[in-house]
């Protein structure tokens, strides 16, 4: 079964913005609404828009010393988990699995949390989510613009795989010297996951987090309805092509419009499949996840781009993983999961 909606209410493809009850500019830190707070810092190679709201979970008005307070809980909660998952820091578990082929670690909760949930994404999609492809990636460095060549992307291939790691109870050991882990395409999404989990134990009645092409909300805001997640057209900055309404969970993006570089007029973009070693063609251009779960919804919006639209409506109706997803494909047609409504998801045009 697949939902399909007209192509003129579309460009090419998605990105997120926020809203909430209107569009909202987000910019400065700790911006002021009768509503809300906004916190805006940069972590995790990206920037960071915690939305919490003043309305307390007695009803109660939050002070702005309590907000940021919270604020600056989650932004050490993220720093803790870049320490963790960061392939550059030198002191990151990822940075020591990564070195070499002796190398064992004991891992923390967030490595082993995510390391579940990647493996078990990894073997549902058959492989189209891989975190283990630290070599091949490298290849496609967007700051170096160099297409590699073929051969050195077949020797890449042959160092990746989930039987590169041996991993038992709370110890990771790497068993190939040139397997490099990259969490690129996951770790951003725990990271909301983590810091929703801290925020519904504070007093903190309802907001959302947003970490690049990852959104999540929390808490029921009433008074204002449904969040109001909007789907940005790459082509045009300001441009919004559709409204995602959500009460609850993760939402992720992946396009190849995300990094990419250009040789002769060809475009080669980050998200790698790992059969070929090369940026996916899968046909897709877009694919927006929603999920309650954040890694999961981070991985996925990876496997299903990689997968394309017929594969990833099978791996849906399968149901071994619960999630909705709004598909942009090469021809520029929206095709949606069918659980995707008409209350969650609204067109630009469509009621204008």
């Amino acid at each position: 079964m697949k939902n399909y909606i007209p192509r003129r209410f579309f460009s090419a493809a998605l990105a997120v913005i926020l809203l909430m009850s209107s569009v909202i500019s987000l910019s400065g830190c700790g911006k002021k609404n009768e509503e809300y707070r906004d916190f805006n810092f940069f972590a995790m190679d990206t920037y960071i828009t915690l939305r919490l709201a003043v309305k307390g979970s007695d009803g109660s008005v939050l002070s702005d010393d309590y907000l940021s307070s919270v604020a600056n809980e989650c932004a050490d909660i993220l720093s803790d988990i870049e320490g963790t998952l960061s392939a550059h820091s030198e002191k990151s578990d990822v940075y020591a699995l990564n070195s070499g082929v002796d190398v064992m670690i004991t891992a923390d909760d967030t490595l082993v949390s995510l390391l579940e949930t990647a493996d078990k994404i990894r073997e549902l999609t058959g492989g189209a989510y891989d975190y283990t492809l630290g070599a091949v990636t490298e290849l496609w460095d967007p700051k170096t613009a160099v297409v590699p060549s073929k051969a050195d992307v077949l020797a890449a291939l042959e160092h990746t795989g989930s039987d590169k790691l041996m991993i038992i109870n709370r110890t990771i050991r790497k068993l190939d010297s040139k397997t490099k882990i990259d969490f690129g395409g996951i770790g951003k999404g725990i990271a909301a996951q983590s810091l929703l989990e801290y925020l519904s134990t504070t007093d903190v009645e309802y907001g959302l987090v947003s970490l690049g092409g990852n959104i999540g909300v929390f808490g029921e805001k009433p008074e204002y309805g449904n969040y109001k997640i909007g789907i940005r057209d790459p082509d045009n900055a300001g441009g919004v092509i559709g409204y995602m309404y959500l009460n609850s969970g993760f939402i992720s993006v992946s396009g190849d419009y995300e990094r990419y570089f250009e040789v002769d007029g060809v475009r080669y973009h980050h998200i790698i499949d790992p059969v070929t070693g090369y940026p996916a063609d899968s046909g897709v251009r877009s694919v927006a996840v929603h999920a309650l779960n954040g890694a999961s919804a981070d991985a996925l919006s990876t496997a299903l781009f990689v997968l394309g639209v017929e594969k990833s409506l099978e791996l849906y109706e399968e149901g071994n993983l619960k999630f909705e997803a709004v598909f942009v494909t090469d021809e520029g047609e929206i095709i949606t999961t069918p659980g995707i409504t008409e209350e969650m998801f609204e067109p630009v045009g469509k009621n204008d």
